[in-house]
């Protein structure tokens, strides 16, 4: 498991398996709330995949969604370039 360094959101742990699997993308978790798969090369609603809710009222917020689109909009090639380091090494 390696972190993704290119940026941080404050409360959020962001992060790739090594040994993880196409498409691109990395994890992102807000402690005893969820946990998703952020596809960064997609767009919109297509980047975000919930893999685990505490319970099924809770979801991302609008807040915590749109921070992390912006950034992966902001930083994609050097979010792409850490997925070919950390994961995908050739």
């Amino acid at each position: 498991m390696a972190n993704l360094t290119c940026f941080s959101i404050a409360g959020m742990r962001l992060w790739f398996y090594s040994n993880d699997h196409e498409p691109a993308h990395f994890h992102a978790k807000r402690r005893g709330q969820w946990e998703l798969r952020v596809r960064f090369l997609e767009e919109g609603n297509a980047m975000f995949e919930m893999i685990w809710r505490k319970t099924k009222k809770i979801t991302i917020s609008a807040q915590d969604k749109a921070i992390l689109t912006e950034m992966v909009e902001s930083h994609r090639l050097e979010i792409l370039k850490e997925w070919e380091q950390k994961v995908n090494p050739l």
